[in-house]
């Protein structure tokens, strides 16, 4: 497992569109990712702030932790699930999970939104911290139009905003963790010792979290007050992009009526259809002007086909 995670982890940016640039970070133990076998010293970089820089006094995963948490996750997401390797299709599920990101309150992460499609037939997608958002080939296959591609795109969006993925994990003991390797980074620099860095409860506390965040996103799901309010937020995503409010009913109601050999991961990992819908309910729904899906609905048939 750790050596496809390791190989997963190296195709991730040609699967996935590259977000924005990240400047390089001075580091502190770069073995800290390698060691659980998740990525190599070099993508390491940029996990931890070192030296003088000062890290966070709250308990919060800075954005560059959040990133290289997430991309830790999508490794072993990605050795579950592997990467559909389409670029035109990337291309067009990125284009249109940009959009909705775009006009949300994270309108960029460390790393960039990174939009995959995943070779699986169950019915299901996921979002890992960072900007990380997963669909699987099988919802895909069940979506109508675009509107409905950027229904599930935006409700992933939503958890990534949220950060849900980050508050699901024992962040004050990875943050604790962080911390004190930050604060022996920045005594050696003081120091210009070379005193090694202790970074054994790091790298147990980080694997864990990704093990525990990873079984959360595939196995057990969101709460359903977070799966609620994800739903609220990306119908209001939905306005913002121009897209119809309504698609996101339409696409759980097109779910609702699947079969049980057809629904798979969805239906373990997130409430009820009918229940979701009723949450939503039918205020501000609304289609979008008819020229506007035309438009949309050839762009899908064309790139998601």
């Amino acid at each position: 497992m750790r050596h496809a995670a390791r190989v997963i982890i190296a195709v991730i940016s040609s699967v996935m569109i590259a977000g924005c640039n990240h400047p390089e970070f001075a580091t502190i133990g770069a073995s800290v990712l390698s060691s659980t076998g998740y990525v190599d010293e070099s993508q390491a970089k940029g996990f931890l702030l070192a030296g003088s820089k000062a890290i966070k006094s709250q308990e919060e995963l800075t954005p560059e932790q959040e990133y290289y948490l997430g991309r830790a996750v999508s490794a072993r997401v990605l050795a579950e699930y592997p990467p559909k390797l389409d670029p035109a299709l990337t291309r067009y599920v990125n284009s249109v999970g940009q959009v909705v990101a775009a006009v949300s309150e994270v309108p960029e992460t460390f790393g960039g939104y990174h939009f995959a499609v995943v070779q699986s037939q169950e019915i299901n997608a996921f979002s890992a911290p960072g900007g990380f958002v997963f669909i699987s080939r099988g919802l895909l296959e069940r979506l109508k139009d675009e509107d409905s591609l950027a229904a599930v795109l935006a409700h992933e969006v939503a958890h990534i905003v949220h950060r849900d993925g980050v508050s699901a994990i024992s962040n004050s003991n990875l943050f604790g963790a962080l911390t004190e390797a930050s604060r022996q980074a920045a005594a050696v620099g003081m120091s210009k010792s070379s005193m090694p860095i202790d970074i054994g409860p790091l790298a147990t506390i980080f694997s864990k979290s990704v093990t525990d965040l990873t079984e959360r996103l595939l196995v057990t799901g969101y709460d359903r007050s977070q799966e609620y309010k994800a739903d609220a937020y990306a119908v209001e995503l939905l306005g913002r992009a121009g897209y119809g409010t309504d698609a996101l009913a339409r696409v759980l109601g097109a779910i609702e009526n699947s079969t049980s050999a057809e629904r798979g991961g969805w239906f373990d990992t997130h409430p009820a259809p009918d229940k979701r819908i009723e949450q939503l309910g039918e205020g501000n729904r609304a289609s979008s002007p008819p020229t506007a899906v035309a438009a949309r609905a050839a762009r899908f048939a064309k790139s998601a086909r």
